[in-house]
């Protein structure tokens, strides 16, 4: 049997609106068949557990959709819903966690926080080891992008039909515009034009006072006595020289400083380069990858496997803080400041959104 379906499990009364938006962006990416949610996809007259275990061996990937309210009302003996035996999601995650190979996803939704083992019975305790995926509700349309990318390494996208190209219109013909009545005779009148001046040049009084103009210019010249000296003494010389030196005097007057080296960037105390996990509060919130260069240094931000943001920052010798660090898709202000106190085998400090913090630390992987 191939596996090619995502199940959204999920519990009605906590996160049935959410996923039905979730549900409706992963059908427009791997179709209506690759998508199963429970009520939406029972055919009448079909027993729903058969209905679950079928869409479970079919699944290839398992999302658990988990809200403030998963673990569900209690009842008369104060035992929670998630807690009792016959409680479908229980027995959904149950049976998919079982499935060696079946990828089991938990998905934070309303800002809900991870379960912790000593929270979930014992057939579920492995949930709280798995890497959870958060989707926020001020950052909805670009996390369900990230996690639909994710998806798309394990789940065939459907193929898309191209529309069909609409035939083209037929061109209309533009008809000429007419030419005025100076485009249409302006070589007749520059034809004229160059008659009459031929004509003028030609008559006898033009070529008259033509002459009559080169006469009075050669006098004019005769007359003037216009000396130049050809000599000049050699003191007259040096002092021209003094007070207008060449372009070659002006060159060989400067003297040229030493350029300043290149700042060499002064190596660090720790190696803090490389691949560093990220725990918030107790939950890993993906990871950074630092490229250092002595008290400098960039970085990449990765959450799920996917490069999500990053950023540029300083180690001032007790501290490691971001001075640069973008999310993709996000407008929010983001940060982070780590000391080490063993050496720069592990950081712990804060991280940042919006300059509210929350405690944090950094693991080497």
């Amino acid at each position: 049997m191939e596996k090619n379906k995502i199940f959204l499990s999920h519990r009605h009364s906590d996160t049935q609106s959410d996923c039905h938006r979730i549900r409706e962006t992963l059908e427009q990416e791997f179709g209506e068949d690759a998508v199963f949610l429970d009520i939406e996809n029972l055919e009448p007259g079909i027993r729903f557990a058969d209905a679950i275990d079928k869409a479970l061996k079919e699944s290839k990937v398992v999302l658990v959709a988990i809200g403030p309210d998963w673990f569900g009302d209690p009842d008369e003996n104060g035992v929670t819903r998630l807690f009792q035996e016959k409680d479908w999601v229980r027995r959904e995650v149950s049976a998919a966690l079982a499935k060696p190979d079946t990828r089991v996803i938990p998905l934070l939704l309303k800002g809900a926080s991870r379960p912790t083992a000593d929270q979930l019975p014992d057939e579920l305790k492995e949930l709280a080891d798995l890497q959870t995926f958060e989707i926020s509700i001020t950052r909805w349309k670009y996390d369900l992008g990230v996690l639909v990318e994710a998806l798309a390494k394990l789940i065939p996208r459907k193929k898309k039909t191209e529309p069909e190209p609409s035939p083209r219109p037929r061109p209309v013909p533009i008809p000429k515009p007419q030419k005025s009545w100076w485009g249409r005779n302006y070589l007749w009148v520059l034809g004229i034009f160059v008659v009459l001046m031929i004509v003028m040049i030609s008559s006898d009084e033009f070529q008259q006072g033509y002459q009559d103009g080169l006469t009075n210019s050669e006098n004019s010249y005769e007359a003037e006595d216009v000396q130049v000296d050809d000599q000049l003494s050699k003191d007259e010389i040096n002092t021209l020289r003094e007070e207008k030196p060449t372009g070659n005097e002006i060159y060989n007057s400067l003297e040229l400083e030493d350029e300043p080296a290149s700042p060499q960037y002064e190596a660090a105390v720790f190696d803090y380069s490389g691949k560093w996990w990220v725990w918030q509060e107790g939950v890993r919130m993906g990871y950074i990858f630092i490229k250092q260069n002595g008290y400098y240094f960039t970085f990449d931000y990765y959450y799920f496997d996917q490069k999500t943001g990053e950023g540029s920052g300083e180690f001032d010798g007790t501290y490691i803080y971001s001075t640069v660090f973008r999310i993709y898709g996000d407008n929010n202000s983001y940060g982070f400041k780590f000391g080490s106190n063993n050496g720069g085998i592990s950081w712990y400090g804060q991280n940042y959104k919006n300059n509210s913090p929350a405690s944090a630390e950094l693991i080497k992987d």
